[in-house]
């Protein structure tokens, strides 16, 4: 199983088997991580960037060049989308994350290094980025045991421990989502926050079985209806893990209405690991449910 990790720390100082380098289309160096990379790594990189992208390399695409005087043995060049420069399809920049793992594991890493790519010059918002980032290394299939995402700053490490720890309350919702999908229509979902304001709460339930329900706090961390949840976990996993916990649940098909409205929260909450609140000392549910904690931004009740 792979593990994902957020460092605070120089990119070009890591000694994974490979680090990943924000490169950009013409291979053959430039600023930021991509400038670092090649100052550290020596004039042996830009030789073998010459040699193997005479063309360059596409957006969202990655390849490899060995890695120079670093510590790493590998050095998996890739180019994230500039946001600034108007590209702005999230598939490119999850792209270049799936394309890295995948040239990593041709190259037989056990251990990844990733800058977080797009959100230095090519100014892609640092939260969307961070949760590009996450869902699709999550998501990908490797056989890379470790993943940091390296951070230089301490804010942006923050921000990446963060979502880390905001992704167990993400996969929950995922996995509800997924057994909507399989049918289990008669799951219903209710999330709070704390009235200390500190812990976000849900409560996953059958009303066919009222006292029938699982509670989940963030204060339990990674806990999930007696398994274990975190950002690799895959939403058919947590869904698995609802059915045990509600073995009373049944896939019914019946209510499509409130699957199709639970899709449309989640998805409006999933891009920046948001989470959704119908109830909180701060508010009432009256104009809808609200998308991240006294963020202002309303979703529709769910449907009758």
């Amino acid at each position: 199983m792979t593990t994902l990790v957020a460092v605070q720390g120089d990119i070009t100082a890591q000694t994974s088997d490979a680090i990943v380098n924000a490169a950009n289309n013409a291979m053959r160096g430039g600023g930021g991580v991509d400038g670092a990379i090649h100052r550290a790594g020596g004039p042996e990189i830009l030789r073998e960037c010459i040699a193997r992208f005479p063309n360059g390399l596409a957006t969202g695409d990655a390849g490899w060049t060995t890695g120079g005087r670093l510590p790493a043995r590998w050095i998996v060049h890739t180019v994230g989308p500039n946001h600034g420069a108007g590209q702005r399809d999230r598939a490119l920049l999850e792209s270049c994350y799936r394309r890295s793992l995948e040239v990593a594991d041709e190259l037989g890493a056990r251990s990844v290094a990733f800058p977080l790519i797009s959100a230095g010059v090519y100014a892609w918002p640092r939260r969307e980025a961070i949760s590009a980032a996450i869902d699709t290394i999550a998501s990908t299939p490797t056989s890379i045991e470790e993943v940091l995402l390296v951070a230089y700053d301490a804010k942006a490490h923050q921000e990446i421990s963060s979502a880390l720890a905001m992704a167990t309350s993400v996969r929950i919702l995922q996995g509800a989502r997924e057994l909507h999908r399989r049918g289990y229509h008669g799951l219903r979902v209710r999330p709070a926050v704390a009235p200390s304001g500190m812990y976000w709460r849900v409560v996953l339930y059958d009303p066919a079985e009222p006292d029938s329900g699982i509670h989940y706090t963030s204060g339990a961390g990674t806990e999930f209806a007696g398994g274990h949840v975190d950002a690799m976990s895959a939403p058919g996993d947590v869904a698995d893990l609802i059915l045990r916990a509600l073995p009373g649940l049944q896939a019914t098909n019946d209510a499509p209405a409130y699957a199709a409205w639970f899709a449309g929260l989640v998805a409006a909450a999933e891009p920046q690991h948001a989470l959704p609140v119908a109830s909180a000392d701060y508010f009432d549910d009256t104009d809808g449910w609200e998308i991240g904690w006294c963020s202002g931004l309303r979703y529709p009740k769910p449907p009758e």
